[in-house]
């Protein structure tokens, strides 16, 4: 922590907010509509804003009739061994539907999954904004300016300010023209975790994780836990945890974006031995994904194919989801085998002994058809058809980084907390540096909902204490 040098040029603001991404536009908007003049800065060029928003799939994890409060709260519960904070987690699925009417009420387009992500089936994803997280950022970040609220580029935060009596008043930042010490009644930290931070991944998350493909954006890596954990801010969460997802593995390295291939379920996946090791047909995707993500990364060479025949093909059930990559296809699986290089006669028996356990049944990618295999293991719960219809297909998949599941402690107020359970006076956090919510695996669309509610949130009490010093 650092006192203010007179030596140094200040700028005085009343909200000051650390990010762009959907949360720091939440917090900007709302503090804005509190009555409060808020201040963004992002240390990304504009070209580059909205930091992992930019790369989200756009879905919104929300209650519904069918899926209701309750039932996302045990979701969240099972999904995390028990271990979510239930308190959050309310505050989470409580607001989500204000949220999304708020958006609305921007004129941000949201609409059904099933208008535009034909490979969001089935699951609790109730809503979508169009064109994805692309569309959401091209959406909410002209509503600042048409706000009044000014946000300023390639400004980067090196250090929160506080008085003597421990209040954060502002943060020391880096401009093109220098160091600049921003003065503030109200910090909100709203810059992601640190996902593309190579050393902290090691750190946190172990050695295997340096060369991790990044899906999410570059410039989170993670200065403002930093800035918040040196200050005395409480660290929350599976530190040692992350979002995954199944991805083309031909993908960049990092800023991969969208090149999932989400629709795996109607695939079986084997490793570079030729063997399955996952039940591919355990649920839909927005339940499996980091979990399948994770499992491929620890499987030889971190890789692993989604092979499907011409049945499957024909009804166009399996794609990358921006389809920047087509898959890799032969008449024959020896031929196939060949071309991504796997043994043919393990591939072979793997394929033979799947078709001779498949159950009859309807096949129905809309719903969860209990179309299975018996006698082998891992089995395939849902949507098990024989792979005997050439061609053959194989997308070569591996699991990357989104972002990483450890983050700072905040009270129902989106306050942060020091390390004696105390909220620091000025200091506010949203999005995805929040600890607390996910561990092991996650359920779609439930992060950007996060960003959303708790960047609302720190926006209102940031703006209410601002007007109070």
């Amino acid at each position: 922590m650092l006192a203010k040098q007179d030596s140094l040029p200040t700028t005085n603001h009343e909200v000051l907010i650390l990010g762009t991404g959907l949360a720091g536009m939440a917090a900007a908007l709302a503090a804005r509509q509190a009555g409060a003049a808020p201040f963004v800065i992002d240390k990304a060029p504009e070209t580059s804003k909205s930091g992992n928003t930019r790369f989200s799939g756009g879905g919104l994890r929300c209650p519904s009739e069918e899926h209701t409060i309750d039932s996302l709260l045990e979701e969240l519960e099972r999904m995390s061994d028990g271990r979510t904070d239930m308190r959050l987690a309310r505050i989470l699925y409580r607001d989500a539907e204000s949220g999304v009417n708020w958006l609305r009420e921007l004129g941000i387009p949201i609409v059904s999954p099933s208008v535009e992500r034909p490979d969001v089936r089935g699951g609790r994803m109730r809503y979508h904004i169009r064109g994805n997280g692309y569309g959401l950022v091209d959406a909410l970040f002209p509503k600042l300016g048409k706000a009044g609220i000014a946000v300023q580029f390639q400004t980067k935060a090196i250090e929160l300010l506080t008085s003597g009596t421990g209040q954060v008043v502002g943060a020391r930042v880096n401009t093109p023209e220098g160091c600049v010490d921003m003065l503030a009644r109200a910090v909100i930290l709203a810059t992601g975790g640190f996902q593309a931070n190579t050393a902290m991944r090691v750190q946190y998350l172990g050695r295997e994780a340096g060369d991790l493909l990044v899906r999410g954006s570059k410039y989170d890596t993670g200065e403002g836990l930093r800035m918040a954990l040196r200050l005395g801010a409480q660290s929350y969460g599976d530190w040692g945890g992350f979002h995954s997802a199944v991805l083309d593995a031909r993908s960049a390295q990092v800023e991969a974006g969208e090149t999932n291939v989400n629709t795996y379920p109607y695939t079986i996946i084997v490793n570079k031995n030729g063997e399955r090791f996952l039940d591919e047909g355990e649920d839909f995707m927005d339940t499996t994904y980091v979990k399948y993500g994770k499992a491929i990364l620890q499987q030889p060479g971190r890789i692993a194919y989604c092979l499907f025949d011409a049945k499957i093909a024909e009804r166009d059930l399996v794609y990358c989801l921006h389809r920047e990559f087509e898959p890799i296809d032969a008449g024959s699986w020896e031929r196939l085998a060949q071309k991504i290089r796997v043994p043919a006669d393990r591939l072979r028996q793997t394929i033979d002994s799947f078709n001779a356990a498949v159950q009859p049944g309807e096949f129905d990618p809309e719903r969860r058809d209990g179309k299975s295999t018996r006698g082998i293991y891992p089995p395939k719960s849902n949507w098990a058809v024989p792979l005997d219809t050439p061609p053959f297909f194989a997308y070569p998949v591996t699991g990357g980084i989104t972002f990483t599941l450890g983050g700072l402690r905040v009270d129902d107020r989106a306050r942060v907390l020091d390390t004696e359970d105390h909220a620091i006076p000025g200091l506010y956090a949203a999005g995805e540096l929040l600890g607390g919510f996910f561990y092991n695996n996650y359920p779609g669309g439930a992060s950007l909902m996060r960003s959303l509610v708790f960047g609302r949130l720190a926006g209102a009490e940031a703006a209410g204490f601002a007007s109070r010093k």
